[in-house]
């Protein structure tokens, strides 16, 4: 099996309460809530778990968004000597513009998104409609380049597997990476932050409570440890020494959501 190399890219910032990441927390904790990508190499082959944010502005409006200088796709991926056309693969958690919207700066990569995700993605609640408001595809970047991926434990290829974790979103998916450290699990919004496993309690946005809860503790099940895609604790392009995955306990009594 082989085994890959991971980093973090830092892809920008959103300034957001805590609430936003962590289902019931008291609102008035706010954070500089990174928006981390996963570059994965290994068996010949360069792979990127999401692929952040474009347009700080237009999500300024909603709530403040910082793309630094070397947060930008290209600057990011130069950092490892990476271009973005040595990108062979992107599997995306979920199309959450944080998530999704340099999607088309990849016109050779192969897409992964849960077959799930896409039909949502085309048709969300009105709560979440907001958050695809981005474009997936375009002359350059089609249908034909995205694999809609209809079952759970499906392998990108020997020790890169897609494993479905609903929650955040209906079709949401996560990653499972064999590391020298183990199974590394890139979560997406599955987890945002490490309080989500220890409370544990769901992200601040989610479609169901149970669902979400159950995916948290597939990811614990499956994983040895956990790259979080809005972990603050994280550094850039940090390749080892990531979180341990969590044993997760009962549930505790949270109030009501606040989505962000």
């Amino acid at each position: 099996m082989t085994t890959f190399e991971v980093h973090t890219l830092r892809l920008g910032t959103i300034r957001a309460d805590k609430s936003g990441t962590v289902y019931g927390h008291p609102e008035g904790t706010v954070l500089d809530v990174p928006i981390w990508a996963a570059a994965i190499e290994g068996g010949g082959r360069r792979i990127l778990v999401d692929t952040g944010i474009r347009d700080a502005d237009k999500w300024s409006r909603i709530q403040p968004h910082t793309i630094a200088p070397e947060e930008t796709i290209d600057a990011a991926l130069a950092t490892l000597g990476w271009r973005r056309r040595d990108v062979d693969i992107v599997i995306n958690s979920h199309l959450h513009y944080d998530h999704a919207e340099n999607n088309l700066a990849f016109p050779q990569a192969q897409f992964y998104v849960s077959d799930e995700e896409w039909r949502w993605a085309s048709d969300p609640s009105s709560e979440q409609a907001w958050a695809y408001d981005i474009e997936w595809t375009g002359d350059d970047v089609t249908f034909m380049n995205y694999c809609l991926v209809q079952r759970d434990h499906y392998d990108v290829m020997p020790g890169l597997r897609i494993i479905q974790t609903p929650g955040h979103t209906p079709g949401h998916q996560s990653i499972l990476v064999n590391t020298e450290e183990g199974v590394l699990c890139v979560t997406g919004d599955a987890a945002c932050m490490m309080d989500n496993f220890t409370l544990p309690t769901p992200p601040g946005t989610h479609v169901g409570s149970a669902v979400s809860l159950a995916s948290l503790k597939k990811i614990s099940n499956l994983s040895d440890r956990v790259l979080m895609n809005h972990d603050p604790e994280l550094s850039s392009y940090q390749s080892s020494g990531f979180p341990v995955a969590p044993e997760m306990g009962a549930p505790k009594p949270v109030g009501k959501t606040t989505h962000h």
